[in-house]
């Protein structure tokens, strides 16, 4: 028995799973929602598909469906079946559509997965999803383009090693100012500024080119950065900037600048190490399109310019703010049109870049009318911008289903370099109650309050996001 403090769109009497013989699915059964269904039903018509008998059955006991094998389907008493019966006959055409909706309905569709507030009976107690904190899963065409460095790389190890990275971040009190701390040493081993004067590319390369007296751009800032961050088991990832239209006043209308993935913000955020700055609203830091909408589209009163590691903020009316003088250059500043370099933003989709250097090609690009007019290069742009790039990695994301005496926990994550799960049960903050887990198990639950956390762990020994639950059982 399940109900919810909110009415589902997905009443129980209204579910109906369509069995067709030859399904790739173990169970054979496929739950669709009833809109998609009906409006299926001219398509397997004109499929000529028939069915001579229908042979309704309730199940006697529950099931779970699971996305690998579909071998349990969850069902309540009121679920009615259309089951696998030998008398449906099929066209090649109808048994392909057949497929493709069960696939893709499949995806959208877990209409027994708990959401806060859901109540249910385990074990004839009424158990009650008090709180339910977890980052989503998520699949594109976005997240399909990305290639990361790997552990195995020996080139990550030299790059800590040689350059003491570790050291480097030792003294930051928490993940977000170790990363602030990393951005300010590339910053730092830049000794002079301009058209690059060797055509070497990757960390280690540039780093030694550097003690050879050799001169830098923004985009060398960049590739230093992101390969040290995957040195230390962080994702930071390339951005190639264009301004909105014409030129900025002083510079270059093209920048190179990064975001990395923080465990601890839950979120990507904008590195830039050749200003080593980053940029934050009301103590929060953005990511590149949060820096565009609140500079094009709210004046960027809002924003805070946060420079090196000492983070001394600036407001808009404080630019330009001095960085530092490069001989045969000048000065190096953070200017008061900075910004509008953000009008494009490329997202260059590898990290690998010591070995394979930046995969343009696979390259997409974020705009929209304020750049209207202006040509740059032609890639493809994602119909949401302000999500489409920005899907999480290194989480756990955390279900929860109804079981028999107890509930069932599923876990998914998107994390380079993954390593394990990890759960801890009624647990406090010690780090010894952290266990490694299957990405499915059963959570025996008891009387009273009961609580669960679950985290990823990369090869490095970085954690992701924790998503917890909190069950309260009477």
């Amino acid at each position: 028995m399940i109900s919810s403090s909110s009415k589902s769109p997905l009443s129980a009497c209204s579910r109906v799973s369509f069995a067709a013989p030859g399904l790739a699915s173990k169970s054979g059964l496929t739950t669709f929602h009833p809109v998609q269904v009906r409006a299926s039903w001219s398509k397997l018509i004109k499929a000529k598909i028939t069915a001579s008998k229908l042979i309704l059955a309730i199940p006697s006991r529950p099931a779970w469906l699971n996305a690998i094998e579909f071998c349990k389907v969850v069902l309540s008493p009121q679920y009615i079946h259309i089951m696998n019966s030998r008398q449906f006959s099929f066209s090649f055409p109808a048994l392909l559509l057949v497929l493709l909706l069960a696939n893709s309905l499949q995806a959208q569709f877990d209409p027994l997965s708990l959401k806060r507030g859901d109540t249910l009976q385990i074990d004839g107690r009424l158990t009650t999803i008090q709180r339910l904190e977890t980052m989503p899963y998520v699949q594109s065409e976005y997240t399909k383009r990305f290639k990361f460095d790997t552990f195995e790389n020996p080139k990550l190890k030299d790059l800590r090693d040689h350059h003491h990275l570790d050291q480097v971040i030792a003294p930051g009190k928490d993940e977000f100012e170790q990363q602030v701390l990393l951005m300010d040493w590339a910053h730092q081993q830049f000794k002079k500024f301009g058209h690059p004067s060797t055509n070497v590319h990757g960390a280690i390369q540039i780093l030694d080119s550097i003690d050879k007296g050799h001169s830098f751009f923004c985009a060398q800032y960049a590739q230093v950065l992101v390969s040290a961050a995957a040195s230390l088991g962080w994702v930071d990832r390339e951005l190639a900037l264009r301004c909105h239209q014409g030129n900025v006043k002083n510079g270059s209308s093209e920048h190179s600048t990064t975001e990395i993935w923080s465990n601890q913000h839950r979120k990507w955020i904008m590195l830039d190490p050749t200003s080593n700055m980053y940029l934050e609203k009301n103590g929060v830091p953005l990511n590149a399109w949060e820096i565009r909408d609140e500079w094009f589209y709210h004046g960027g009163s809002n924003l805070l310019f946060v420079v090196g590691k000492e983070r001394k903020r600036y407001k808009k009316s404080d630019l330009p703010v001095f960085l530092a003088r490069f001989e045969g250059f000048g000065n190096l500043t953070i200017d008061p049109d900075e910004p509008n370099k953000y009008g494009f933003i490329g997202y260059i989709p590898n990290t690998d870049l010591m070995d394979a250097g930046e995969d343009y090609g696979q390259m997409f690009i974020t705009k929209d009318k304020v750049c209207a007019g202006q040509k740059w290069h032609e890639r493809k742009n994602p119909a949401q911008p302000a999500t489409d790039p920005y899907f999480p990695i290194d989480q756990s994301a955390l279900t929860l289903h109804p079981g028999k005496g107890a509930l069932k926990a599923s876990l998914q994550t998107f994390t380079p370099n993954f390593k394990e799960f990890q759960i801890r049960v009624d647990a406090g903050d010690g780090a010894d109650s952290w266990k490694n887990s299957s990405s499915s198990f059963d959570w025996k639950v008891h009387h009273g309050v009961n609580k669960l956390e679950a985290r990823a762990i990369n090869k490095f020994g970085v954690a992701g996001p924790v998503s917890s639950a909190e069950v309260l059982v009477r």
